[in-house]
């Protein structure tokens, strides 16, 4: 059985346009790789925030590593980072 990679996304409350784009992008690749991929979304400031040491987002973290953060990364990008750790 192959180990679940852990995507987490960091968006503002209200979310910004680039805030949006991730979370509709993080539904689009968790469709793609099923039960492969577990995808956590954090929204407004949480603890995981100050875990991660974010001080923007958009923001993208792949199995505790920050890859994104500032900006809405692409759909080619986060699959990109996530053929990196594996999947």
């Amino acid at each position: 059985m192959v180990e679940k990679k852990k995507l987490e996304t960091f968006t503002a409350e209200p979310p910004c346009p680039g805030c949006t784009k991730l979370l509709e992008l993080a539904d689009r690749i968790r469709e793609n790789y099923g039960n492969e991929l577990e995808v956590v979304k954090h929204i407004g400031p949480c603890e995981e925030f100050d875990k991660y040491g974010l001080t923007v987002v958009p923001a993208v973290v792949i199995e505790a590593r920050i890859l994104i953060m500032g900006v809405c990364p692409s759909e080619k990008t986060i699959k990109a980072a996530l053929w990196e750790v594996g999947l």
